[in-house]
């Protein structure tokens, strides 16, 4: 009865999770270049640590950044988390705050031979863009126009990964992932007058739609050794490989004639023009160290060259090559207290630094954050995971705008015993 309710109460979770995902998270103007912040495929559990998780697979928790470590899952694990954002943008004169939510993560995975090969299918999204802005340019002494140029959407995808144990320190994984959606971007504008405080209601507007439909694949081992300076450390380690890839996507071009907001007219300029959007290839790497599920403290790096991307009129668009360092641990004081609930919750603190791959007046934006964060245990083997993270993006002396941001991650970790055979009847 008590598993049951836990499983209502997942599924109620679900569906709200569903319905949030509608929501965007929040706005940020960096995300106008190329296909918008990629997403971090970090779980709740990993985010406090600073996203670190290519090496330190874990028995409770599925892990969706290694495939390889997919194995140390012996138990059917469901996790959902939700992310919450608030970000504030400022530049030499303003300053501007909003904030939104959206679903981070739904991911599964079950083992289909116990210790040696398990299998995980999840979903997330794979990139997000957001933004808004409106600039003023002079057409005559006394005519000047509002152009405001805006983006929607993103790609997402759904995942399948494997991961087989080789023997009792090598292991290997594999994943398939289908990138699917389409981002939306408008351009308009408004002609004002300095001789009329009264604008021009008519805004002609360029809308464009460009959508996915494709495979990426992946692939990635781990490396662990027991009795590392003494019999109760393990070293890991684990190398990941996105595979550059050509994603098949088509492109809808339209004009469009406002009047206070609302169209009049519309003018379709290409239907479904088919073409391609190039993914460069990326790396990651991380290494850790842990003694069973009491620590853990894990260093990982990822590289992408994003100066070989190619969006689908084949521009780059001005990114460079971009690279992510993140430091973290996790320390639970005695996972089988029996007297102190608040021994069994695991503690967890990280630091992050991202190269990201966008460049302002010849300035490549840094990304520096702080996490921490704790998972509550809930039965047995199941835990309510929270993760909190507080970044800055840029540099107003560099790149003209300094976004802060203050981001939360509500996860739920389901563990349980699926597909066992019965017995006795």
């Amino acid at each position: 009865m008590y598993k049951t309710k836990i499983k209502i109460f997942l599924a109620a979770g679900l569906v709200s999770l569903s319905y949030l995902s509608l929501a965007q998270v929040s706005k940020s103007p960096f995300t106008s270049r190329g296909i918008g912040d990629i997403n971090n495929l970090s779980l709740a559990h990993n985010q406090g640590m600073g996203g670190v998780g290519l090496s330190n697979g874990s028995y409770w928790y599925l892990n969706n950044m290694n495939p390889a470590l997919l194995p140390n899952n012996t138990l059917t694990v469901f996790g959902a988390g939700l992310v919450m954002e608030r970000r504030t943008l400022s530049n030499n004169s303003t300053k501007e705050t909003n904030g939104g939510g959206s679903l981070g993560y739904l991911a599964t995975a079950f083992p289909v031979k116990p210790g040696r090969w398990t299998t995980s299918v999840g979903l997330s999204p794979f990139s997000t863009v957001d933004y808004s802005f409106t600039f003023e340019e002079q057409v005559t002494d006394t005519v000047f126009t509002d152009i405001t140029e805006a983006g929607s959407g993103g790609f997402s995808q759904v995942y399948w990964a494997n991961g087989v144990r080789l023997n009792d320190n090598f292991s290997v994984g594999v994943k398939a992932t289908y990138l699917f959606s389409s981002i939306e971007t408008s351009f308009s504008n408004q002609i004002k007058s300095r001789n009329s405080d009264d604008p021009v209601n008519l805004q002609p507007t360029v809308l464009d739609r460009t959508s996915v439909s494709d495979f990426l694949f992946q692939g990635s081992f781990a490396f662990k050794k027991d009795s590392i300076f003494n019999n109760k450390i393990r070293f890991n380690a684990g190398f990941t490989y996105d595979f550059a890839s050509e994603v098949n996507a088509n492109q809808l071009k339209s004009t469009e004639l406002q009047l206070d907001g609302a169209p009049i007219t519309n003018d379709t300029l290409s239907s479904n023009e088919n073409g391609s959007i190039y993914l460069p290839k990326a790396f990651g790497g991380g290494i850790s160290f842990n003694n069973g599920i009491k620590w853990a403290v894990g260093l990982d790096a990822t590289y992408r060259p994003w100066s070989e991307y190619k969006n689908f009129e084949g521009v780059n668009e001005g990114l460079e090559d971009a690279y992510t360092v993140a430091l973290g641990g996790e320390y639970t004081p005695d996972p089988s207290s029996v007297s102190s609930y608040l021994k069994r919750v695991t503690y967890r603190l990280g630091l992050s630094y991202e190269n990201t791959p966008y460049v302002i007046d010849g300035n490549q934006v840094k990304d520096f954050g702080i996490n921490f964060g704790w998972s509550l245990p809930v039965s047995r083997f199941s835990s309510l995971d929270m993760a909190f993270k507080y970044g800055q993006r840029g540099k107003i002396s560099e790149t003209r705008l300094d976004e802060e941001y203050f981001r939360f991650t509500l996860g739920v970790n389901f563990n349980d015993q699926w597909f066992i055979k019965r017995k006795y009847d």
